[in-house]
């Protein structure tokens, strides 16, 4: 049976609630696309819409559909970096970079030797918010799967044995090695900056050229334009190639394995769930006894749709606000940032 645990407005019980699971757990999160709103707008029934299309046969209709939702997003990036305060791409871009900065800051003051100073932030968004933010936190090192290596090549290869990796650095005296706290980047759907190079993948953060609207006509250009990113679309037809039905099962049995292992905390944030993979995956997972799956509610009525998808699961809990209370990024970050003064004594 699924617990839910009401929010209250000085976050105390709630940091008590989450510093348990914290000190004595492999950390993860799973990042919807509710946390870079209002910036993106949530992807609500987008999946459900072009289904509908490709199932009533109309296909052309269905790669529209996923040309707007790309462009959109598409749009958002091209502004990260320049958005003034007032601009809500601003206010998102600072919500990632706070979410960061406390990952990295809990990880560092981890004192237990037996856990690894290192969490794994999963996301099915295509945006390019959480890559942007770590450039903002030098602190912060981010592994997002690419082989960053000293060659003249200016491609980086996706190499998903890069995430278990851990990084180490030695005194300059006595040799003494510390681990340093990294960040496991792992997008389940694909990315803004991911191409396809024959065989594998490569990053580019440079966007693909806007269509005009005389080629937005040409249904060839539409799919053209679609297939030079390499995305998971969000469509039952999830893959059109085997590179990319490939990667997105190496991506799968990662976000598995994570939650496998032994004592393992999941903690998720603007994601409804509505990804059937990611939903049967969780669900088997949770099979474990010491995974625990912590899902905070945007708001007092989404906890009732939580619930019923968990419902047969007792290692589930869900974080809910009162009525007419909401949980933003914002406020997500604030009960991450309450645990901090009590990290030090445990983690």
């Amino acid at each position: 049976m699924v617990d839910i645990v009401e929010v209250t407005a000085d976050s105390e019980s709630t940091a008590k609630f989450l510093q348990s699971y914290i000190q004595s757990g492999s950390m993860n999160f799973l990042i919807g696309s509710g946390a870079s709103f209002p910036a993106i707008p949530t992807a609500g029934n987008i999946e459900q819409e072009i289904n509908a299309l490709l199932t009533g046969g109309n296909e052309e209709g269905a790669s529209r559909r996923c040309l707007a939702f790309i462009e959109q997003i598409d749009s958002i990036h091209a502004q990260i970096a320049a958005a003034d305060e007032a601009n809500p791409i601003h206010g998102v871009a600072q919500n990632y970079k706070s979410f960061l900065a406390t990952i990295d800051r809990m990880l560092f003051a981890r004192k237990n030797i037996l856990l690894p100073r290192q969490a794994t932030v999963f996301t099915t968004n295509y945006d390019m918010f959480l890559e942007h933010a770590s450039s903002l936190v030098p602190s912060v090192i981010l592994n997002d799967g690419f082989e960053r290596s000293s060659s003249l090549s200016p491609e980086f290869s996706f190499t998903p044995e890069r995430y278990f990796d851990r990084t180490y650095r030695s005194g300059p005296v006595y040799g003494h090695q510390i681990e340093i706290p990294t960040i496991n980047l792992v997008k389940l759907h694909g990315s803004l900056s991911w191409r396809r190079k024959a065989d594998s993948i490569v990053f580019d953060p440079s966007p693909v050229p806007k269509l005009t609207e005389d080629q937005k006509a040409v249904i060839d250009e539409v799919n053209g334009y679609l297939q030079k990113h390499f995305l998971i679309l969000p469509n039952f037809r999830k893959f059109h190639a085997t590179l990319m039905e490939r990667v997105y099962y190496d991506l799968l049995r990662l976000f598995s394995k994570a939650m496998d292992k032994e004592n393992t905390v999941l903690i998720a944030f603007g994601f409804s769930f509505v990804d059937e993979h990611i939903l049967d995956l969780t669900r088997r997972a949770l099979r474990n006894p010491t995974t625990q799956l912590i899902i905070v509610s945007f708001d007092h009525a989404s906890a009732a749709g939580y619930e019923s998808k968990f419902s047969k699961q007792r290692n589930v809990s869900i974080l809910a606000p009162a009525a007419g209370v909401t949980i933003d990024f914002k406020s997500f970050n604030g009960m991450l940032t309450s645990i901090l003064p009590g990290v030090a004594d445990g983690i």
